[in-house]
């Protein structure tokens, strides 16, 4: 199932492509095209939807895409979200493709149409891969899952995409203490969770490159804004649930 999952994401994304359609995908899907060494260390799982980042521009010629490859649009989910999100499906097998366009709306807001033309992967840059599971509050296993093939997979590379590009992490959370938060409280809880799942050399790995990523966040100057939100902290919400959709 995972492999013709893999396989279909693919498939999307060249078709999207075909059609003139700058996507990329972002979600687990993604973070298993970016980790092929993910069965190894034990960190394979199974996946539903999937998820794919566009620009808002695109949004019309998406929906003609998107029917010429059989899958129907949520009138009602696209229309109350029009220019923001999209939702499409195919009865037939099934395939469920959630669209967000121009910023993935979580518990935090990640802009993305400047990243859509980073390189030729499928995906999102690993760095923004990253970031659209270290700002989920509730997290779950699979969540920490994709974020520890993530560690594995690639070293903490400051100010460059061959890596996990922890210049563009830490310029996120220095400035907005939301972001901050939510990263920091994500990474802790990703390296309690090493030990849990994955071998000893290989946990110990994880940790190291997640207190990388922990030490290049603390590191950076943080903005006046972030300073001012600092101040009060947790006594006020600093996040937002998603209601309907987000990345698998």
């Amino acid at each position: 199932m995972t492999t013709d999952m893999l396989e279909q994401a693919r498939d999307l994304q060249q078709n999207l492509a075909s059609h003139g359609i700058r996507a990329k995908l972002i979600g687990g899907l993604a973070i298993a095209l970016r980790c092929p060494g993910m069965q190894d260390h034990g960190l394979s799982r199974d996946y539903h939807d999937i998820d794919i980042c566009a620009r808002s521009r695109d949004a019309k010629a998406m929906d003609a895409a998107m029917a010429k490859l059989g899958l129907e649009p949520h009138q009602h989910f696209n229309a109350m979200n029009y220019g923001r999100q999209m939702m499409f499906s195919n009865p037939a097998t099934g395939m469920h493709v959630d669209v967000f366009l121009d910023v993935l709306r979580m518990c935090q807001e990640l802009k993305f149409s400047d990243r859509l033309d980073i390189d030729g992967h499928w995906s999102l840059p690993v760095c923004d891969l990253a970031l659209s599971k270290l700002q989920i509050v509730q997290l779950t296993d699979k969540d920490k899952t994709d974020l520890l093939a993530l560690f594995l997979e690639y070293e903490p590379t400051p100010a460059s995409e061959e890596g996990l590009n922890v210049t563009r992490i830490a310029e996120v959370c220095r400035a907005n203490w939301g972001w901050w938060q939510s990263s920091v409280t994500t990474l802790e809880a990703c390296r309690a969770h090493a030990p849990a799942c994955l071998s000893p050399a290989a946990a110990k790995e994880a940790e190291a490159r997640i207190d990388a990523v922990s030490a290049a966040i603390d590191a950076a100057p943080k903005t006046a804004r972030w300073k001012a939100r600092a101040r009060i902290g947790t006594r006020t919400k600093w996040y937002e649930l998603p209601e309907e959709t987000q990345p698998a």
